[in-house]
């Protein structure tokens, strides 16, 4: 079992909410949901490969459920591709590939009676219909009361975590009483932070938490709490860190949860001691985990300001699209895009006005890369004024290659083939004619008896003209490596 969500969920008021925000931010990525149409929106570099469906039906105890869930699917590796909401059964339309299926109860953690989430599995092949039924079981709940020194915390929050990743979280009420459920079965630490940053304490451990039963704890709060403030650098700079950042208290193993904004983040409320920071991927640099500079720690009831850095730049895809039938034309305006072996947009970029583009990024160490190239706009690119050099030009995807960090990746001339010239008579230029051999002038006048002095050298010249060379691609298109998945909620 993994978490509800691909970003860290150690954070936010609820793990749902974290999944609708990621959702919200998906622009760009190889992910297309629809919501109300089995249609996808494909964008310039979808090739026509046939998609398949996933369906199933979501039931409790053998009858289907009528209430609300959230389906969501991921990749093989738990990154998130895109999500409906559904009743009783759901269908996707994916493209080819494997996939993590999601179900997750959307009623508030606090209902004892929420479900546990169910995780799926499935492959799908080109223009098949793979079902994978979700089978839903009440999960475990933990409540309780928190105090701070002894005193009602009312507004506090709790937050269960398990060793897998996934955090369950809440906000005690008036009475700083509380309920988190719709639990899996597992190990889990119960944090709890006071209303005002103020109170802190160690982590309650709840051993073998099993779906179907309650567990009640009381919480009392009672050692002052400090703050942590982290700058992010990389490469001896400022970074445009704005993602989740964790830090761990290295002496108790309790984390806490907040996102950085423009390169800083900061933790109020924490418990005092060590730390080690998880900081995400920032700009060109690869995220990481490590302990904070110097060994320094929290405070009670004051702050530390210290500093993180990233130490390693990821890897980059530099290259230069040419004309495939003149690799001399290079071509201007042309998106490239950077897909992972999983089918995951991981960057893009346009080419220069001398047909060279750059992809930079925390690009990973692994092999199964490729580019694809399109010309926005129906494909079409002039070349000089007047017009009447205009080629459409289609896509192309490249043969797949490998990246290593710190290391630019050079392609060379990546070609992109224009259309035939029957549908694109204006392109300039076509495939050139061989040049005509010289021919022969019979002479007028009979030669006169007088021998030559020497014999009459050849007048052929000294090669023959050749046409001009056609380049091929280095490889010829395949179907794109985009994941498109297209979400229909079902009535």
């Amino acid at each position: 079992m993994h978490p509800t969500s691909s970003v860290p969920v150690r954070r936010g008021r609820h793990v749902a909410a974290a999944l609708v925000a990621l959702l919200l931010v998906l622009a760009g990525a190889a992910v297309a949901l629809t919501g109300t149409s089995t249609t996808p929106r494909a964008d310039a570099a979808t090739a026509a490969a046939a998609k398949g469906r996933l369906v199933g039906a979501i039931r409790v105890g053998g009858s289907l459920y009528g209430g609300t869930v959230k389906v969501t699917v991921f990749d093989m590796n738990w990154k998130v591709l895109g999500a409906t909401t559904a009743r009783s059964t759901y269908q996707l339309s994916v493209a080819p590939g494997s996939y993590r299926i999601q179900v997750t109860d959307t009623r508030p953690t606090y209902d004892v009676n929420r479900f546990a989430p169910t995780d799926l599995t499935a492959t799908v092949k080109s223009a098949q219909t793979v079902q994978r039924d979700a089978s839903m079981r009440k999960g475990a709940s933990i409540t309780g009361t928190v105090r701070t020194n002894g005193a009602i915390a009312s507004g506090a929050r709790v937050v269960a975590a398990n060793p897998y990743g996934q955090s369950f979280e809440t906000i005690a009420n008036r009475q700083g009483q509380f309920a988190i459920a719709g639990l899996p079965t597992a190990n889990y630490s119960v944090f709890t932070y006071d209303a005002r940053g103020q109170w802190a304490d160690v982590s309650t451990f709840l051993r073998n938490r099993k779906v179907g039963t309650n567990t009640n704890i009381a919480i009392n709060l009672k050692r002052r709490a400090g703050s942590l403030v982290v700058n992010i650098v990389g490469g001896k700079q400022q970074l445009p860190a704005n993602g989740y950042v964790t830090a761990r208290n290295s002496a108790t193993g309790q984390w806490y949860v907040a996102k950085a904004k423009n390169g800083n983040v900061s933790f109020a409320g924490v418990m005092p001691g060590p730390y080690e920071l998880t900081v995400p991927d920032s700009g060109n640099y690869l995220g990481r985990t490590g302990k904070v500079p110097g060994g320094r720690q929290v405070p009670a009831g004051n702050v530390l300001f210290t500093a993180f850095e990233l130490l390693q730049r990821g890897g980059s895809v530099s290259g230069t699209v040419v004309d495939a039938r003149v690799p001399t034309r290079t071509l201007k305006g042309v998106q490239v895009q950077l897909f992972n072996k999983y089918g995951t947009k991981v960057g893009s970029a346009w080419t220069t006005p001398s047909g060279r583009f750059l992809i930079e990024g925390p690009l990973r160490t692994d092999t199964g890369y490729k580019v694809v190239l399109s010309r926005p706009d129906g494909g079409w690119i002039t070349f000089g004024p007047g017009g009447n050099d205009t080629c459409q030009y289609g896509t192309f995807t490249s043969s797949a290659f490998s990246i290593s960090v710190g290391h630019t990746r050079a392609l060379g001339n990546v070609p992109l083939k224009a259309i035939g010239h029957a549908q694109n008579p204006q392109c300039i230029p076509q495939t050139t004619s061989p040049t005509a051999s010289p021919t022969t002038t019979a002479p007028t006048t009979a030669p006169t008896s007088s021998a030559p002095t020497s014999a009459p050298t050849s007048s052929a010249p000294t090669s023959a003209p050749t046409s001009p060379a056609t380049s091929q691609p280095t490889s010829q298109p395949t179907s794109t490596v985009t994941v498109t998945v297209t979400a229909t909620p079902t009535p």
